[in-house]
């Protein structure tokens, strides 16, 4: 665990106490409870995979706001999809479509759960969606998918997973599998929240199992190992599923994200917030 992961935790801690805990009594319980368990727990169980599932596992022992949590994923999901359309013809205008649903995906992962209108939502995204990534591989993305047998994308964020979709239809790859939590982990897209976007019109979906903290432990005898296994391409998409990732040094692998995390930044010497689209092997 990296210094500035404390202060990232207790900042998410915050957010999600402020939208679903009003409660001042409660809200202290459970930032003291962050605070303690960054400062005591086993090593192992504060890496940044790990987090997400403590946290929520607090935020549910205290507030019990897993429900909450889970109608704002949905609610965020709608509010993407009511800009599908919008989205998809300013994609099919474009002199470039793929690269412009590549800019729209780096866009949905700029925006943290968004849970405002949708006139807001839209001029974020469009705003976002101007920016070009520092670090771009983006050629050698599409290259390696077009000439791929099987692409796994990991998908990251409830909202964000539309525009992946719509990245999805321009790569038209015959045999894509799109992975997302089996079940709700904070923000995190699920499987029911995939199919509600409709990733399944564009690829198979597929769950990955909760314990997860890197994909280097992977079973090869199980469903999803499997899949990890025959992959020839893999999409890792936000920095959560990064650092599930970036040892990963057989597969080829590329990371698309909006640079949100301080440690990540530093390591590949860019901003905050800065759109990437970086091949895996670069990074080693």
């Amino acid at each position: 665990m990296f210094p500035e992961c404390v202060t990232c935790i207790v900042k998410q801690t915050e957010q999600f106490i402020q939208r679903h805990c009003p409660d001042d009594k409660r809200a202290n319980e459970v930032a003291l409870d962050a605070i303690r368990f960054m400062a005591s727990a086993e090593n192992e169980r504060k890496t940044a995979p790990a987090l997400p599932v403590v946290l929520d596992d607090l935020l549910e022992r205290r507030c019990q706001i897993k429900q909450a949590i889970g109608d704002g994923r949905i609610h965020c999901n709608e509010q993407f999809l009511l800009l599908e359309e919008t989205i998809r013809n300013d994609i099919s205008k474009s002199i470039n479509p793929l690269q412009r649903a590549l800019q729209y995906t780096l866009a949905g992962s700029y925006i943290m759960n968004h849970q405002g209108e949708v006139d807001s939502l839209k001029l974020s995204l469009v705003s976002a969606a101007r920016l070009r990534p520092v670090i771009d591989d983006s050629g050698k993305l599409f290259d390696r998918v077009r000439k791929a047998n099987t692409v796994l994308f990991i998908g990251d964020k409830a909202g964000e997973i539309v525009t992946d979709k719509l990245l999805l239809e321009q790569l038209h790859h015959p045999n894509t599998h799109y992975a997302v939590r089996e079940k709700g982990i904070l923000d995190e897209a699920t499987v029911d929240d995939a199919r509600h976007a409709g990733i399944e019109r564009v690829a198979e979906i597929k769950g990955i199992p909760q314990e997860l903290t890197s994909f280097s432990d992977l079973s090869t005898n199980s469903t999803f190992g499997k899949i990890y296994d025959e992959a020839d391409v893999i999409i890792s998409k936000g920095p959560s599923n990064f650092w599930k990732l970036h040892n990963e040094t057989e597969k080829e692998t590329f990371f698309l994200f909006s640079t949100r995390c301080q440690v990540i930044a530093n390591l590949l010497k860019v901003n905050i917030d800065d759109p990437v689209v970086m091949y895996g092997k670069r990074y080693q």
